[in-house]
This record gives structure tokens, sequence and C-alpha cells, in this order.
């Protein structure tokens, strides 16, 4: 059982922490043995005239604060202030001095012996500010500590705003051991989520939430593999040559500067709004299959005729009898949500007219249709439902029956299955619910197709918004088994990433991006998030401005 000890400022933290603190305590290998409380946590060694002056300064950025707060929390806010008192019953608390220094606090020496009596594993710092010092050495894997931001970067007092201020599109998060160099600690857990370029909360808030799941993830992996584990640990890089005014919020000319791009933006996608609607628009694009065109050459599409009342995306392809169908999300404006639907492709890569061949209660799209032992088969996305859920062709391809629940009550988007060395194995894009399904990549295996499927050990496998979701079938090309996915990094289904499966096991999984299609290299076009093909054609899906 890992002996667990938490640095607090008080016991009034905030939800995301209360989630890590409840996950420990209820992991069945880890346990809670002391709470830290920063004794100091109001008070501070600066002079009145000093904090007076800095109150000042930071008055734009914290007003911007609150009021973005107030304009976008939601009901499931990682930043709302609560009491975790009542899951720390029964663990003895110390109350510690921090000295404060630039960047950093430290614990007196005479106060470090009764903490090294606990005989901690880790230690975990959820003060304000990163401790340093001999507090460092008093658990055996060391003092662990959740960054918020880029890595090398310093330990900002305005946590992912910098990202908004540099137009960063993407924004980093990490779980580190911390040493005496701010920036040399080991990364235990490194992931990167969009970044909202309107509002500071809706930024923080899905990236807090899926954050709080390293320290479990992470604790396992100790709990399993100990020293061994820490010392395979890559080590952070030197800080960025900019990094040192991140130490601090933005000062108020900063946040003028900040406000006047704000505003503007806002302005912008007002007038973008008026004159072309609120609806986005996505089309299918088809082409038949050439060797002068690889995988990755967007050019040669051809765009399917689509409704107004519509869009169509997540094409997928099957050839049955000597003929092609095309299956693909149909997304009525007026219903909210799509239902499945399918057409015949011409010899000549015409679409013939689309027809509905599948309806729930609830949202459809992905319709990743596949044969196996003769029978043909659909897994929709289901998430409104929140399962993952197979489907047999009854009368194909117009008629589809409920087969198996394949994952039940999950967050899981684009599950797509491929046949790999006697298994079935699931790609997903998985979440609690809390954060982008866009940002994190779940691989399940299988014996059978109806299951029971297994989590991989090392889920998630990916967590990187720029290539985790799926994005169609896995295929082969010059023998190298290939994966699709999305990078949702500027936004969501953006540019279409091609990466080379190296390891794919019970315990390892590991592949490497090796091709990319961006939307610039289409004319007109602001996002591509789908991939497939036959032998015979190749469909994408695209996204185009002014519709």
């Amino acid at each position: 059982m890992l002996r667990i000890g938490i640095v607090l400022d008080s016991y009034t933290s905030s939800a995301w922490v209360a989630k890590v603190i409840e996950d420990i305590q209820s992991s069945g290998f880890a346990r809670l043995e002391l709470v830290l409380l920063n004794s100091d946590s109001e008070q501070g060694k600066s002079s009145d005239l000093t904090k007076l002056r800095n109150r000042w300064r930071f008055t734009l950025f914290h007003l911007y604060e609150r009021w973005d707060y107030q304009r976008n929390k939601t009901d499931h806010d990682a930043l709302a202030a609560t009491n975790v008192s009542s899951l720390l019953n029964g663990v003895p608390s110390i109350s510690v001095h921090f000295n404060r220094r630039e960047g950093s606090d430290s614990i007196p020496e005479n106060e470090l012996a009764e903490i090294r009596n606990y005989d901690l594993d880790v230690l975990f710092c959820f003060g304000s500010r990163v401790l340093q010092g001999g507090i460092l050495g008093t658990a055996r894997y060391g003092l662990w500590w959740f960054h918020f931001g880029d890595i090398p970067t310093s330990y900002s007092g305005a946590p992912l705003f910098w990202e908004l201020i540099e137009r960063n599109p993407v924004s980093g998060s990490s779980l580190q051991i911390v040493t005496e160099s701010l920036d040399g600690g080991r990364i235990l857990y490194q992931s990167h989520s969009s970044t909202d370029q309107i509002s500071l909360y809706s930024s923080r808030n899905p990236i807090y939430w899926k954050t709080a799941e390293f320290a479990l993830r992470c604790l396992r992996e100790l709990q399993m593999r100990g020293i061994d584990y820490v010392q395979s640990l890559p080590v952070s890089s030197e800080r960025k040559t900019d990094a040192r005014r991140r130490d601090r919020a933005p000062n108020n000319l900063q946040m003028i500067l900040f406000m006047g791009r704000y505003l503007s933006r806002w302005l912008q996608a007002r007038v973008a709004t008026l004159r072309s609607g609120p609806r986005t628009k996505w089309f299918i694009a088809i082409r038949r299959r050439t060797a002068a065109h690889r995988f990755d050459d967007p050019s040669n599409y051809r765009l399917m005729p689509c409704p107004e009342d519509r869009f169509y995306a997540d094409p997928f392809l099957f050839e049955k009898d000597g003929k092609t169908f095309l299956f693909f999300e149909d997304f009525r404006y007026s219903e909210g949500r799509a239902v499945i639907s399918c057409c015949e492709i011409g010899s000549d890569g015409s679409p013939g007219i689309p027809f509905e061949v599948l309806r729930c209660p609830f949202h459809l799209s992905y319709p990743f249709v596949f044969e196996h032992e003769g029978e043909i088969y659909m897994i929709p996305e289901t998430r409104g439902n929140l399962r993952v859920e197979l489907y047999r062709a009854t009368s194909f391809p117009t008629t589809w029956t409920a087969e198996a629940v394949l994952l039940d009550d999950i967050h899981a988007v684009d599950a797509t299955i491929q046949k790999f060395n006697g298994r079935f194995w699931m790609f997903a894009g998985i979440s609690n619910g809390r954060y982008s399904n866009s940002d994190e990549l779940c691989l399940f295996f299988a014996d059978a197709l109806t299951g029971p499927w297994t989590p991989h050990r090392n889920n998630p496998v990916l967590s990187d918004v720029r290539r985790s979701r799926p994005a169609g079938l896995l295929f082969y090309d010059e023998g190298r088994l290939i994966r699709p996915s999305q990078d949702c990094g500027k936004a969501y289904g953006y540019a279409l990433v091609f990466s080379e499966v190296l390891t794919l096991t019970e315990t390892e999984y590991e592949e490497r991006p090796i091709s990319r299609i961006e939307p610039g290299l289409i004319a007109g076009c602001i996002g591509t998030h789908t991939y497939n093909r036959t032998e015979q054609f190749e469909v994408v899906d695209r996204t185009l401005p002014g519709q």
C-alpha cells in the first residue's frame, strides 16, 4: 500500500483537487497518511506597500478572471471551492511555515523531521506555489506537482492564460517530480489539449478535470513497477528564454492588449455568423483510387451534393457483390442530431440518392461498417447512449438490428476495430465526460467480436489532442499498418494525421506520425477529419467557410 501525503493551503480547495483525494482514498493500493497545512497561506512576507503595488499591477487580469469565470462556469466546475475535510477524516495533519522566495517556497529544516517520521512514498503539492528545499527529500519517490502550461516553462501565476496571450492553439498540462531545478524535474505524465481562444475558464475547466486523472494513473504505475518506473521517466529540459515573464499574472498593459484582441476576435466571429449563419456545414468528397495519388494527397476529390437543411460527414465505404456503398453521418439541423444514411457509389464515383438506414433517439455518427464470419456489422458512435453498440445487417444495406453492447457506461467516440495477430483491437476516444473526447486514445482487446473487451493496461495510450481521436479504418500501405487520426488542436476536426503502428500488444502501444493532410492544402477547406478507402475508392470529409 503506497503511503501518500498532500500539501494544502487550507481544507477549502478546488473540486478537481477533491477528486484526486477521493480517487486516492478509494484506489485500494494507496492511502493518505498525512496532510501538510500551510499556516502562512494568507500572509506572506511582502510589505503592505508591495502587496498594494502588485494588486494594482494585476488588477485587470483578476477582474477579467472573475468576469470570465462567472460568465462561463459550468455545472461540473473544476475550480469550485470545495471543503475536502470530510475526505480526510482520521488523516493526521501538521501545520507548517513556508519561507517565501522568488518562484517557490520552502519549509524550515526544523519542521521536516516530523514529516519524515511518516515514511511517505509520495507527497503531492496542491499549494498555490511550488515547494523546494529539504521537503523534496521527505517522500521516497519525491514531491509531485501538477503543472498547467507548456514544458519547459515557469510556474505561472496565471495558469493556462499565456496560451491565450500568445495565441497558442494547444495548452499543456503535466504531473512532475519537482527537483531543485524548477524546470528540470522528471515528467510523470504529460498531455495536450485545445486552447479556447475566447475564454480562460473554458480552457481551464476541462484541462483541470483531465489532469486530475493523472495522479491515479501514475500511482498505479508506481505501485506496479516501483523505482524502475521513476528512473525511466524523462527529464524536463531547461525553461524557455521568455519563460521568466510567465512567473506572474499579466500586468495591466498586457491585459489591455489582450482585451483589444479579444474584442476583435469576438467582432469577427459575430460578422462571420451574420454573413454565413451559425451552422457548421460538412461535406463528403469522393475519388477513385489511382497509383498517382497517395492516401495523403488531397487532390482530385469531388464533393458530394448535400441539401441545405443538413450536413454529411464521417464517410465509410463498404463493397458487396461488386457494388460500393457509402455510409455516413446525416445531421439534420431541424432535429439537432444525426441519423446514419447510405448511398451507392457508381463506377465513375458519382453518389446515388441517399436513404436512411439507422435512427435512434440519440445522436449517431461515425458508421464503422465491416464484415466478420459472413455477417455485416456496424459500430456507429453512440456516445449519447453512453455505450459502444454493435449492430448487424439483417437486410443489407437498409435494415440493422442491435446485436450486442461492447462497452457500457462509457463516454466513447469513433470506436474503430482492427483484427491483428488473431485478436480484435478497439481504438476509441475516451473521456470521463468532463473533458474532450478528442484528447485521449484508449485501446481495448478481445478474443471474440462480442467480447468481453479488456482495457489496455496503459490506457490512455495517447493523451494529445493533436493525434488521439480516430478518423477512420486502419489500413495497410506498403506493408505498414496506418492509423488515421484527427488533429483537433486548432479546432475540432482541423486536420488528418496518419501514423504507422509500430507496437500493438496487451502491454505496449506505439505509433509514429508519418504524414498529414492540412486543410489549407485543399482550396477553401477549413477542416477535414475522416479518411476511408476500398480497392476502388477513397473518401474524406471537409468543412468549408461561408456555408
